[in-house]
């Protein structure tokens, strides 16, 4: 098994949307405060490809290049065309017959715009992210954030009533049961984690649960947290998994996941 971490550019946004929504009170104080914030911060955007003996996973597709601007969090984009997640794979001699499914920790742009490059390839969400999606509501909000194709057409995952670690329930992603789709509420209602268990590591797909590592060993909530009172009780059966698991916690947008990646550096020893 191998695990390539593609970064598909750069998301710029302000300090005040890391310090995130809990912070600022409530999401009209949170949104002014992202109005008037003149401090910017870069943010990687990755997307996850697992070379497994069962086929290529994908976890998040990124961003595509003509995404310049999104009103709602106020941030700009910076993406080559050959950073798009068609590119890379291209590059690393990935065809979309190789590859097996498509997770998406959740329903925002930088995570699912890359999908207009992988048509026909099943999509995977979780129940409630898709629930969501399915609302009349939801899916307004869903369409106007983000860059869906028409096409669109994810299958829901059910989580099973089966614990796995500190969490108590999961959905394995493959045959062999070393990929573990986890629900992670807290930046979406629906948002997912995804755990890679491989030669005795954990390696933790965390997509927005925090934006980077220091923040989960914190328990700081960064970002918007659109299911707030479900956010800081995430952050504890992540805790206890990495407490008494050897892990690598690989957020989307922590520059430090893609080093942290190719030197295996465990977020605690056990």
């Amino acid at each position: 098994m191998y695990i390539h971490a593609l970064q598909t550019g750069i998301v710029h946004v302000k300090a005040d949307f890391l310090r995130g929504s809990a912070a600022a009170g409530n999401p009209l104080t949170f949104f002014g405060k992202l109005l008037t914030d003149k401090v910017w911060v870069d943010l990687p955007i990755y997307a996850w490809v697992i070379d497994h003996s069962e086929g290529i996973f994908i976890v998040d597709t990124g961003d595509c290049a003509d995404t310049l601007h999104n009103f709602i969090s106020q941030s700009t984009y910076t993406i080559m065309p050959d950073e798009q997640i068609g590119a890379q794979l291209m590059n690393l001699g990935i065809a979309k017959r190789d590859i097996r499914k498509i997770i998406l920790t959740h329903l925002h742009g930088d995570h699912v715009n890359g999908l207009a490059d992988l048509q026909g390839i099943p999509t995977f969400l979780g129940e409630v992210e898709y629930a969501f999606y399915r609302n009349r509501l939801g899916g307004l909000f869903s369409r106007r954030t983000t860059r869906l194709p028409n096409w669109f057409d994810p299958q829901p995952i059910e989580f099973q009533q089966q614990a796995f670690g500190a969490f108590p329930r999961s959905f394995p992603l493959t045959k062999a049961g070393d990929m573990i789709a986890v629900p992670t509420p807290g930046h979406t209602a629906g948002h997912l984690s995804v755990i890679i268990n491989y030669e005795d590591v954990s390696y933790f797909l965390a997509g927005d649960v925090t934006y980077d590592q220091e923040a989960l060993l914190s328990r700081t909530l960064q970002g918007p947290s659109l299911a707030i009172k479900q956010h800081p009780q995430t952050l504890q059966p992540i805790l206890s998994y990495v407490q008494t698991h050897p892990t690598i916690y690989l957020p989307s947008h922590d520059w430090e996941s893609g080093n942290r990646l190719i030197t295996k550096s465990i977020i605690y020893s056990v």
